[in-house]
């Protein structure tokens, strides 16, 4: 090696050497406690605020010299709620010298250690950490833009440990609390990217963080885009976002947005917009599957595995209601200022089942939110709908307008517990109700407005009504030939409640008509406590006529939702036993009520069309008045009562 290269590695090594010597003789003469005012009064200058050391001031000597303050408060805002934005058990920072000889003050390692950071904003949306320097304060001029600040203070690697932070919205006055355990931001140079980690939790929600930002500089100059890309645990559930971040004078703008949720994956963007110190979100996302299973644990906000909580729910309180009465879940979009629209491919029922093509658009605000949505694909046909959702935190307002086409009979009995094979058959429904509560059972319970659905033909297999539902004993009712044949075709079905505070007063608004027999309804169905009591008229039409005012209420279905029983109105039906001279419960007595229910009548109704209010059902007699007597066939002595009737009036004598 050449002589002159010892040379120059020699005086350079004895430059540091002096520069060393130099700078620990300088350090080593400086007090410590005159240290503190010059820094409080460059922090007043750039930010316009007080910075505070109530504590000792620690120097080690290096370098990199190491200041350790204690008792560190910095005020906030003059109009925020707390006199300190931060307050500070210890402050830490290790100082580039170098950048001082500029004036300027840059932290290469900084570190707030037990720190209490106070984040608000006013009501206009102004930021407690948009900082006005001492010339802005005095002059009462607002900060506009960026603060000199930014340009005399520099931080390179920033932590926090054992912290806590509170936001308050100044518009709406909601606080949200977060607990730190850790929280690095760590850069080479501020034209490098930056490495962050979190861990903590947010208003009780245990999250763990870490990813890449984008360089300091590129945020600083608002330049876009600004790279996020960040993956980690929310709640035990993993979660992934990347995006770019473009920022304007009057919005911030998530562009290429990648987000997954645990099983929930979506792209899309998120637009906040601020109008006159109000912020208003825009948002369209596009989500290929989703389960409302997943949707669930997302809503209930519960701990899953890692979050140090218990990851089984409480026990859900016993309830006697069929329709839930547990709350309803909390809905993040009422009283925030948003539009947008959601896309899903397919998303998956509890059971099993698919809904394909779902979209909706919603706007919300203060008052309320309301969404319009369709679905291409529901059980063999489509659907579309409204919904609206008042702003009552404790019982809110919902009206829900729905129209189905062409849904597939068979799947829609499936889902209603009516265990019978059935083939064809396709439904239209409408519903337009209105109703109010902080449970399904609440709004039910509420509720006016009209449910319909109608289907046309279709083969029904033999059914089992035991066990079932209230629906399927009242679809078993309505056909009591159902286990004398193998099969009944359907020509039509109508399910229409006419809804007034919960309770829905039946006026053969429920019907079936088969090959075989008609049927029609009458009574009530009462969401408030679940129950329905409701008396079938039925009438056979295979050449044989029924008198309906004879057979009117002999079938009554009534009970609980949950297990209503099926049996005869026996007030009614007592009125006919007697005229036929059938008091007893003998085989003779059940032949003579069949002979007589089989006499022929007058022409027989369309039920379907009375149940859907097209045409007027033929008028009662009077109370109190008897309908006259209409001609009938005398009988043979001993006519054999058709084995089909037969079964059916012995089912529904209890035979």
């Amino acid at each position: 090696m050449p002589r002159v290269v010892w040379k120059i590695l020699g005086a350079a090594g004895a430059l540091v050497v002096l520069v060393a010597v130099g700078v620990a003789i300088a350090i080593a003469t400086v007090d410590p406690a005159r240290f503190v005012a010059p820094l409080a009064a460059r922090v007043k200058a750039a930010t316009g605020r007080d910075l505070k050391v109530g504590g000792p001031v620690e120097i080690t000597y290096s370098l990199q010299p190491r200041v350790v303050l204690h008792g560190v408060s910095f005020a906030n805002a003059p109009w925020a709620k707390t006199p300190a934005m931060l307050t500070a058990n210890r402050v830490e920072a290790e100082i580039a010298l170098l950048p001082l000889l500029s004036r300027r003050f840059e932290a290469v390692e900084f570190s707030l250690v037990d720190p209490v950071i106070a984040l608000e904003t006013d009501a206009q949306g102004r930021g407690n950490w948009e900082f006005a320097s001492a010339a802005q304060s005095a002059t009462g001029a607002a900060p506009g833009a960026p603060s000199s600040a930014t340009s005399t203070i520099g931080i390179g690697n920033f932590e926090i440990r054992n912290g806590n932070l509170t936001y308050r919205n100044g518009a709406s006055g909601q606080v949200t609390s977060a607990s730190i355990e850790r929280m690095s931001l760590r850069a080479r140079d501020l034209a490098s990217p930056i490495a962050v980690d979190f861990r903590g939790a947010v208003a009780g929600v245990p999250i763990a963080m870490s990813g890449d930002l984008g360089a300091a500089n590129l945020w600083l100059s608002e330049r876009a885009p600004y790279p996020v890309a960040m993956k980690g645990e929310v709640a035990g559930r993993a979660v992934r976002i990347d995006t770019k971040v473009t920022r304007d004078a009057s919005s911030t703008t998530l562009g290429d947005l990648s987000l997954a949720y645990g099983n929930v994956k979506g792209t899309g963007s998120v637009r906040i917009a601020e109008t006159a110190g109000k912020k208003r979100y825009v948002v369209d996302l596009h989500v290929p599957s989703l389960a409302v299973a997943d949707l669930s644990a997302i809503g209930s906000g519960g701990a899953g595995p890692g979050s140090g909580k218990a990851a089984t729910p409480p026990p859900a309180q016993p309830s006697r209601f069929v329709i839930p009465d547990t709350p309803l879940p909390p809905m993040p979009l009422i009283g925030t200022d948003s539009e947008g629209s959601i896309v899903v491919d397919d998303l998956v029922l509890r059971d099993g089942a698919h809904l394909r093509r779902v979209d909706a658009k919603f706007t919300s605000n203060a008052s309320g939110a309301d969404a319009t949505f369709g679905i291409g694909e529901a059980f063999g046909g489509s659907l579309r709908g409204q919904l609206r959702v008042d702003g009552d935190a404790k019982a809110p307002r919902v009206r829900l307008s729905l129209a189905a086409n062409d849904l597939d009979l068979p799947a829609i009995a499936s889902r209603a517990g009516i265990a019978r094979e059935i083939h064809g058959g396709r439904v239209r429904a409408n519903v337009d109700i209105d109703g109010r509560g902080a449970s399904p059972h609440a709004i039910a319970s509420t509720m006016s407005g009209s449910i319909l659905a109608v289907s046309g033909p279709a083969s029904l297999g033999r059914g089992n009504g035991h066990g079932e539902d209230a629906l399927a004993q009242l679809v078993g009712a309505l056909d009591p030939l159902q286990g004398a044949d193998a099969a009944t075709q359907l020509h039509c079905a109508v399910f229409r409640l006419p809804l007034a505070n919960g309770v829905a007063r039946v006026d053969r608004s429920i019907a079936v008509e088969t090959d075989k027999l008609s049927a029609s309804a009458s009574g009530t169905v009462n969401f408030r406590d679940e129950t329905l009591d409701l008396s079938v008229h039925p009438q056979l039409h295979t050449g044989i006529k029924l008198d309906v005012s004879q057979l009117a209420s002999l079938v009554r279905v009534r009970g609980p939702f949950e297990k209503p029983s099926v049996g005869i109105d026996a007030a009614n039906a007592a009125k006919t036993i007697a005229e036929i001279g059938a008091l007893g419960a003998s085989g003779a007595g059940l032949a003579a009520i069949g002979r007589a229910l089989i006499a022929p009548t007058a022409e027989r109704e369309d039920v379907c069309a009375i149940a859907l209010g097209q045409r007027t059902p033929t008028p009662e007699p009077a109370r109190g008045q008897e309908r006259s007597p209409r001609p009938r066939a005398q009988p043979a002595p001993s006519p054999a009562l058709p084995g089909d009737l037969g079964k059916a009036l012995g089912k529904l004598f209890g035979r």
